[in-house]
C-alpha cells in the first residue's frame, strides 16, 4: 500500500518535540511504502534525516523559520527543501501554503492508496478535499486540555485560551466529520472528543522498556522527582504547584527532602521559585535521564493540566519508580482489561502530599508500585501493537470499507 503520511513536524527522537509518528513510520514502513509531507519547526540533524529517509520513499520537508539551518546542504537529493528565514507566523503560513499545494498534486498524481494524517495545527492541507481514503491519528483532545488550563490562568491569558479553545474545537468538529477512521492515545481523550459510547481505535504510546530499566535497585530516601520539557506550561504549572503548595505540607513529615526537577527549559518563574529552597534542584538539559531516576524513590506528578499521555510517568513506572499523580493523568492511562493503573492518585495539594507522605513511609507498598508498574507498561506500552492497529485502520480506509458520517462530536 501507499501511503501520504501527513505530520504537523519531522518526528525523530534526535529532534525536539514528540516522536510517536517516527515509531509508527518505523512500523509501516516494513509492509508499505510511505511518502511523508511534513514541516521542519527545529534543527534537524542530517543522521535524523539519513534514518528517516530509509523508512520512506520520499519526504517533502518544508521549513519553518528556517529550522533545518545548516543541515539543508546536506539533505538527500530526494528530501525537497522549502522555505528561508523569515518571521515564524509569516514563514508558518507560507510553509503550510506550499505543504498544502503539495498535498493537491500528489493526490493530483494518485501518489498514494491512503492518506494517513496527524497534526490539527495543519488541518488546512487537507480541508478542502471530500471523500479521501483518510485515516487520522487524533491523538489528545486539545481542547481538553485548553478547557482545563482555563481554570488556573489570570483574566488576561484565560482570554487567549478561550480564543485558542473556540478555533481548536473547530477544527475538531470538522476533523471528525472527514472520516470514520479515527484513533485516539487514550479512552480520555477520546471520550472528551466523542463521548463515552464511541469506539473509536486507541492507539497508546509505546515505551522502550530495554532502554528505560534500572541498573540499581537502591534509590535515595526521601528523593522525589518530577520530569518533563519545563518550558511546557502543564509542566511549568505542575513543578511550581509542587514548590508553592504540596511540598510546604510534605516537609512537616519528612525530615531531609530531597527534590530534583529534571528537564530541559525550565521558565525563569520556575528557578526563581526553587531558588528559595535548597532541598529543591533544578537541573535543566540533561544528557540521561536515568541516573536522576534511579535516585528517586517516589516520583510526584502533579498536573492540573493534561492531555494524551504522559510519557513521563510511564518511563518513571518502567524504571520502578513508584508514582503519585492527578487523576487527570491516571484517566489518561487506563486500559481496558488491566484493572487498576499501579499509581496512586490524589487531587488537592493536601491529598497529594498525604499521599506521598504515606508512600515515603511504606517500603512494601513501593515495592509493589515498583514491581506492578514495570510490568503494566510491558504488558500494555509497546509500539509494534498500536502500530499494527494503526495499519489495519489505514486498510479499511483504502478499502472505503466503512461509511462516512457515522460520528457526532459532543457539545
Amino acid at each position: 500500500m501507499k501511503i501520504l503520511y501527513i505530520l504537523p513536524s519531522f518526528q525523530h527522537p534526535a529532534v525536539r518535540g514528540p516522536n510517536r509518528h517516527y515509531h509508527f513510520i518505523r512500523e509501516l514502513s516494513q509492509r508499505h511504502a510511505i511518502t511523508l509531507l511534513t514541516l521542519a519547526r527545529s534543527e534537524i540533524s542530517k543522521s535524523a534525516l539519513d534514518e528517516m529517509a530509509g523508512y520512506t520513499e520520499r519526504m517533502l520537508i518544508f521549513e519553518v523559520d528556517g529550522a533545518s539551518g545548516a543541515q539543508a546542504a546536506a539533505m538527500p537529493a530526494k528530501l525537497p527543501r522549502v522555505g528561508g528565514r523569515i518571521e515564524r507566523t509569516a514563514q508558518f503560513r507560507k510553509a503550510l501554503a506550499q505543504m498544502k499545494s503539495a498535498f493537491a498534486g500528489l493526490m493530483q498524481q494518485g501518489a498514494c492508496d491512503q492518506v494517513l494524517f496527524h497534526g490539527k495545527s495543519v488541518f488546512s492541507v487537507i480541508e478542502d478535499w471530500d471523500d479521501l481514503p483518510l485515516a487520522i491519528d487524533f491523538c489528545d483532545a486539545t481542547s481538553m486540555r485548553l478547557r482545563t488550563e482555563m481554570r488556573y490562568a489570570g483574566p488576561r491569558r484565560r482570554l487567549g485560551l478561550a480564543l485558542r479553545y473556540f478555533q481548536t474545537r473547530q477544527v475538531e468538529k470538522k476533523l471528525v466529520g472527514k472520516t470514520p477512521h479515527i484513533a485516539f492515545i487514550s479512552h480520555r481523550d477520546r471520550e472528551a472528543v466523542l463521548g463515552p459510547e464511541d469506539q473509536s481505535e486507541l492507539l497508546p504510546n509505546g515505551v522502550d522498556v530495554q532502554y528505560w530499566k534500572r541498573a540499581s535497585s537502591r534509590p535515595q530516601s526521601n528523593c522525589l522527582i518530577f520530569t518533563g520539557v519545563m518550558n511546557y506550561k502543564p509542566n511549568d504549572d505542575a513543578a511550581r504547584y509542587l514548590i508553592d503548595r504540596i511540598l510546604p505540607i510534605v516537609r512537616r513529615s519528612a525530615a531531609g527532602l530531597e527534590v530534583l526537577l529534571v528537564g530541559r527549559d525550565p521558565s525563569p518563574a520556575l528557578l526563581e521559585r526553587a531558588g528559595h529552597y535548597p532541598d529543591v534542584t533544578v537541573t535543566g538539559t540533561v544528557d540521561d535521564m536515568r541516573p536522576h531516576l534511579e535516585r528517586a524513590a517516589v516520583c510526584a506528578a502533579p498536573l492540573r493540566v493534561a492531555s494524551g499521555m504522559q510519557n513521563k510517568v510511564l518511563e518513571a513506572m518502567a524504571m520502578g519508580v513508584p508514582v503519585v499523580t492527578t487523576s487527570i493523568v491516571a484517566a489518561g492511562l487506563r486500559v481496558d482489561g488491566a484493572g487498576d493503573t499501579p499509581v496512586h492518585v490524589a487531587d488537592g495539594e493536601q491529598a497529594f502530599a498525604e499521599r506521598i507522605i504515606q508512600l515515603l513511609g511504606q517500603d512494601e507498598e513501593r515495592a509493589r508500585l515498583a514491581a506492578e508498574g514495570r510490568r503494566f507498561v510491558e504488558n500494555h506500552f509497546v509500539w509494534s501493537r498500536s502500530a499494527e492497529k494503526l495499519e489495519q485502520m489505514c486498510l479499511a480506509a483504502a478499502r472505503g470499507s466503512a461509511r462516512r458520517g457515522q460520528k457526532v462530536i459532543r457539545n
